[in-house]
């Protein structure tokens, strides 16, 4: 078979005096790795330092030759097996020739410093390097009279007495040089590294090693072992192991690796052992495509750093996004403003290869949300500890994400935050009218009663008290078929909300300088005095439920209101439950009396109000504004206005009326208009939900995979949102996903 001609492995692996002894680990995992009928790295790029090789000269050195091997093209395994420690604020391993009782000065010389790590792999040509460290080790957890100390020293003591074994995630994050390498290391702040009585490895290298021999997963459709299915398996893997034994012999540890989620190459670790790859195809060389990088887009590790900057703007996208491109020209634009000059930009949170719990939807899983909170405090504390003030400005869940961390920041920390800007952000959770109506229930860890969302709000207002010691921004979206505005507000100080014209997506992705959004941010970020002038107030009041203002400021001028203004009286009449007087309105309106494209979009406004908190008053509106455009459209025989408002009436029938004749004479009526229609991306998506209610699976699936091949991300999640909600009430399967339910999630949230 052919090798991985062009991977590397650097594995190291130490013995110290105080009897831990990890070259076992090493050796085992160059023997999988050098294995041709397993993982396929030729001997000669495997560097094995064990013993006295493994002191500081050898470990440098050996990165000395990485450097002058490697190309763009080459991944890179390094593994380090041993302990790590921080002095004087000093981050650096512990190889062999370290000793107790060393004086100072012997023991810096003897070190590797994570700084001189960092410069080595700066060194390097590739990007596709991985960096395993199984550090602050503990053995025989299994034992029932298991202790484990960890160094005692004197305040005033000037040498080091062994290895302090914490702070590996600062290790980690030291070594990380913030262009797109990947790092797993074996525990969090303050846990250890662990091996269990009887085992060879640690718990950590052990499930390492079964990911490399590809035991991780019964059904591979791919030749190779990827970063990513391994760093995903040692997250869910060593921290289940060590919460078994935990709960055995009622012991007080967790072990959770840490894994820098900017992860931005999912590339090739090794092959998928022989007997397992007879029927896959297995290419002669890797190329760049098959490394998992695509060839036409790097991604962008920092909009902005610059050597002497002190203030840092992270940006935080939610969980449909991806860490650079979320904000889409919104950074740039910042960075044209002279008043920023001085702030590093950088965004932040998963990669484009990172697959969340629940996929890439608007809402993510309770574990994703913790994850990046950790690495968020953890990134703050040690990351960026250069910066005296750091910004955040955080879209939808990266919202929730800023909260929880800032409140889990230690205080030295917390202080240095100058501004927040939550943009759609649910603060309040997902109301559980949604939860209850079936389509969100696998979300319910969100929910607005979730114990997550409520000891986040309990802590933010002990910690806050309605007093903010940062400059604070809360924007809602007018259009937001995600996030209500009293779930983005209620938390808030209603001087700090803004509501602004656009949707879930557009709020952050702007399209110039003019744009509410841009603005809004430009000025909370430079302190203007002009900031708290953003948002339509008629908007906010509606939002809030304020209906008679509205009225009061609109009603008089009715006869002379434009479109917008229109709709603002007809849903503030409609809040009031003064329908008759809003449908005698519109029909009598001079200019607008016969638009069918205006009542839809009222009739898109009661259909998103349902499908946030369904009450049968929504619903029958959304019905009677549909039910007035049909009848118009097919008056003035226009097929493209007949099949839009009579797949949101066939929609409408089974979600609010359970009515299913009605849902499939509507869903007939649109099949019948759509088909005099020219192609288009929502034609298709039309047929793919009219074959849904017509009972036609097989061609329902063909048209949504069809459209989830040309459609953007914000679209796919409003047709997975029609579609879920729909099946889920045929085929009764609210809580469980069936067959079908899983293709709408592969198909349109992938």
């Amino acid at each position: 078979m052919s090798l991985l001609k062009n991977a590397y492995a650097l594995l190291i692996g130490i013995d110290y005096e105080d009897g831990l002894d990890t070259r076992g680990d090493a050796e085992d995992l160059a023997a999988v790795l050098t294995d041709e009928s397993l993982c396929g790295y030729p001997p000669e790029n495997v560097t094995l330092l064990i013993g006295s090789e493994a002191d500081r000269k050898g470990i440098l050195s050996a990165l000395d030759q990485l450097i002058e091997k490697t190309d763009e093209q080459s991944s890179v395994f390094v593994y380090y097996s041993g302990h790590g420690d921080v002095l004087d604020d000093v981050f650096h391993f512990v190889p062999y020739g370290i000793v107790k009782d060393m004086e100072y000065d012997d023991y810096t010389a003897a070190w590797v410093t994570a700084e001189e790590i960092k410069e080595k792999i700066n060194q390097m040509a590739t990007r596709r390097l991985i960096f395993f460290m199984d550090c602050c080790h503990a053995t025989g957890i299994a034992s029932a009279g298991f202790s484990h100390k960890k160094r005692e020293t004197e305040a005033d003591e000037a040498t080091p007495k062994g290895p302090q074994f914490e702070k590996l995630e600062g290790l980690a994050q030291k070594v990380d040089n913030e262009k797109g390498i990947s790092i797993v290391a074996s525990c969090k702040e303050e846990q250890e590294s662990y091996q269990l009585d009887g085992d060879k490895n640690s718990v950590f290298t052990k499930f390492l090693l079964k990911a490399l021999k590809a035991e991780h997963q019964k059904e591979f459709h791919d030749p190779f072992v990827r970063i990513l299915e391994v760093a995903g398996y040692l997250l869910r893997e060593v921290p289940e192991t060590i919460e078994r034994v935990a709960q055995e012999y009622d012991l007080d540890i967790r072990q959770e690796p840490y894994v820098n989620l900017e992860m931005y190459d999912n590339f090739i670790l090794s092959y998928v052992p022989e007997t397992k790859r007879k029927n896959l195809e297995v290419p002669e060389d890797t190329s760049e495509e098959e490394a998992g990088e695509p060839k036409d887009k790097k991604p962008r590790l920092a909009f902005r750093e610059t050597e002497d900057a002190n203030n840092l703007i992270l940006f935080i996208h939610g969980f449909t996004g991806e860490s650079s491109e979320t904000f889409g020209n919104l950074p740039d634009m910042l960075m044209e403003d002279p008043e920023l000059d001085g702030w590093d930009m950088k965004p932040f949170g998963y990669s484009q290869f990172i697959e969340p719990e629940h996929g890439k939807h608007v809402w993510g899983g309770i574990r994703d949300i913790q994850r990046i909170v950790d690495y968020l405090r953890t990134s703050v504390r040690y990351k960026f500890d250069k910066y005296d003030r750091i910004a955040i400005v955080a879209h939808g869940l990266g919202g929730l994400i800023a909260q929880r961390a800032i409140l889990d920041f230690e205080e030295a920390h917390r202080n240095k935050l100058s501004h927040l800007i939550l943009l759609a952000c649910p603060s309040e959770g997902i109301p559980q009218e949604e939860i209850q109506a079936g389509w969100a229930s696998e979300y319910a860890e969100i929910g607005r009663d979730s114990d997550f969302i409520r000891s986040l709000r309990k802590d933010w207002d002990r910690q806050f008290a309605g007093s903010h010691p940062f400059d604070l921004g809360v924007a809602a979206a007018t259009d937001d078929q995600f996030v209500a505005t009293e779930s983005a507000f209620s938390s808030f100080p209603e001087e700090t909300c803004h509501l602004l014209q656009d949707n879930h997506f557009s709020i952050v992705k702007t399209k110039g300088k003019d744009a509410e959004g841009y603005q809004l941010v430009q000025r909370i970020l430079t302190q203007s005095e002009f900031f708290k002038d953003f948002g339509d107030p008629r908007e906010r009041n509606l939002a809030l439920g304020k209906y008679d203002a509205v009225v009061r400021d609109l009603l008089d001028e009715a006869s002379e209101l434009d479109p917008q203004r229109l709709k603002q009286l007809i849903f503030a009449l409609e809040g009031l439950d003064r329908r008759e007087e809003a449908m005698e309105l519109l029909e009598s309106h001079p200019t607008l009396q016969k638009s069918t494209d205006l009542m839809g979009i009222i009739g898109g406004r009661y259909k998103r109000n349902y499908l946030k908190k369904p009450s049968l008053k929504d619903g029958e509106a959304s019905q009677v504004y549909y039910g007035l455009a049909l009848e118009e459209a097919e008056a003035k025989g226009d097929p493209d206005q007949v099949y839009y408002h009579a797949i949101n009436l066939a929609f409408l029938a089974l979600v609010v009326e359970d009515d299913r004749k009605a849902m499939k004479d509507y869903a007939q009526k649109a099949l019948e208009a759509a088909e005099q229609c020219g192609d288009s991306l929502w034609k298709t998506a039309t047929l793919a939900e009219i074959h849904l209610y017509l009972g036609n699976l097989q061609e329902a699936k063909k048209y949504y995979t069809e459209v989830a091949e040309i459609a953007e991300a914000r679209q796919k999640i409003s047709m997975h949102l029609n579609a879920s909600a729909a099946y889920a009430r045929l085929s009764g399967s609210e809580t469980t996903k069936d067959e079908f339910m899983k293709f709408l999630d592969t198909a349109l949230l992938s």
